[in-house]
């Protein structure tokens, strides 16, 4: 389907921008049944989408007018400020929601807020924690922030891009979002540094991966959960499983990894900021007392 102008309305949303991640995110809200218009400059990548039930609009503007709320995902805010700061934009954005899954900075992304505001529309900006082919999958998370009021009211068509999602306001998500990634992509090499040192044992990756991951689930949660209490309450008193323990199995492990020939530079640096925190003198104190090193580089 193709509109002939700039009044064609009643889907559920318009997704403009037909990159890898726009296309994935489009077939997901029609997996959800959702009527959805598409926009791209270049039309020929909407053909698949115009095939599955997608409708293909003439231009950015008459994508905005046909659907209450338009989700953005090109190349960068540059693309984006670009695109809806031009001559004829701001009738379309009027009482749109737009949701801006594009990349660009907290200034960049309050830039446009304004922008949209100023337009009489409202503005979210999302972010996808998973790979394209985990788009629509249940488990999967998004985090957003700007307008609150205009993310609940649309929550529930979003949430055909993940199952979970987690609202923060500005700083707190994209803080968040660094985190996470920084926290899962530091677990994703220590994983593949796992799957080298085990090869001397004959161990395949498959054997690898289900055994620390059914060995690791209680253990690491737990110290999570014990670790945020010590934190909030300033409690590191040392029980069995002090940091001058932890130093010497530490120590072991790497000893014995290293006598088969593996390479391990992940827990070496691990090794290394236990040290650190023992020769800050909190060697007595419970291993989570490495966070007190964290938060003293970051105070100084």
């Amino acid at each position: 389907m193709r509109d002939n102008g700039n009044s064609q309305s009643g889907f559920d949303v318009s997704v403009l921008g037909l990159g890898a991640m726009g296309r994935i995110m489009v077939r997901a809200f029609l997996k959800q049944g959702k009527r959805v218009a598409v926009w791209n400059r270049s039309p020929g990548k909407a053909e698949t989408l115009v095939a599955a039930g997608a409708h293909l609009c003439e231009s950015a503007e008459a994508a905005l007018a046909a659907s209450p709320v338009a989700v953005l995902v090109l190349l960068d805010d540059a693309a984006v400020h670009e695109l809806l700061g031009a001559d004829g934009m701001s009738r379309a954005l009027d009482n749109r929601t737009i949701v801006n899954f594009s990349t660009g900075s907290r200034e960049d992304g309050l830039s446009l807020q304004a922008l949209v505001n100023r337009a009489g529309g409202r503005y979210v900006k999302g972010m996808i924690v998973a790979y394209p082919r985990n788009v629509g999958n249940p488990e999967s998370y998004c985090i957003y922030t700007g307008e609150h009021d205009a993310f609940e009211q649309h929550r529930e068509l979003l949430k055909a891009l993940s199952g979970n999602a987690v609202f923060l306001p500005w700083d707190e998500a994209l803080a968040f979002a660094t985190m996470l990634h920084a926290y899962s992509f530091a677990a994703m090499v220590a994983f593949y540094e796992a799957v080298g040192a085990s090869r001397p044992f004959g161990m395949s990756a498959a054997k690898t991966a289900r055994l620390l991951s059914d060995a690791s689930r209680f253990f690491v949660s737990d110290a999570l959960s014990d670790a945020v209490r010590r934190i909030e309450e300033q409690d590191f008193a040392g029980d069995p499983a002090t940091l001058d323990v932890h130093v010497g199995a530490f120590g072991y492990i790497a000893e014995s990894m290293h006598a088969c020939g593996a390479r391990t530079p992940v827990f070496d640096a691990v090794c290394q900021l236990a040290q650190r925190a023992q020769s800050m003198g909190h060697g007595d104190q419970d291993v989570s007392a490495i966070a007190q090193s964290f938060m003293a580089e970051a105070v100084d």
